[in-house]
């Protein structure tokens, strides 16, 4: 099996990485149905490659596979923060520990970068992130997690 974290290019989207979008939002949408809307697959294709215009996104490869995704911007307003805006992993590649290689990966970027912290949000519905996000040392602070890097 051959792991591979990089940045994502277009090629990506018909290579798995569509699918991990789609599922994750529908996660999100069977979660919170008043906010993620339902949206057509092809919506949700231009949402995608609208994001990846604006933001930072890591895949991660498996045999050549999009299984995972991470999205970021780097903000800078007081101090240099990472802002991670999205990580999802297939289902069934969930618990393989793909998801912290994502995070690892981008807290290195974070330090390369010379930012402060990570912040991102997490949904309280989304129990197993919170509890791998506390897991990994994250710290809860107003309704977001950060660590100092």
């Amino acid at each position: 099996m051959d792991i591979v974290i990089r940045e994502a290019n277009e090629m990506d989207i018909n290579n798995g990485l569509l699918e991990v979008y789609i599922e994750g939002y529908r996660f999100h949408q069977n979660g919170r149905p008043d906010i993620f809307i339902d949206l057509s697959d092809d919506e949700l294709e231009s949402d995608l490659i609208n994001n990846m215009k604006n933001q930072n996104t890591l895949v991660l490869l498996r045999d050549d596979r999009v299984v995972a995704y991470l999205s970021y911007v780097i903000k800078k307003r007081h101090t240099k923060k990472l802002d991670m805006d999205q990580i999802v992993v297939l289902e069934k590649y969930r618990k393989c520990g793909y998801g912290k290689m994502l995070i690892d990966r981008v807290l290195e970027i974070g330090r390369e970068l010379k930012c402060d912290r990570i912040e991102f949000n997490c949904w309280m519905f989304n129990t197993n992130a919170l509890e791998a996000y506390d897991h990994m040392g994250f710290k809860h602070q107003r309704i977001q997690y950060e660590m100092k890097l």
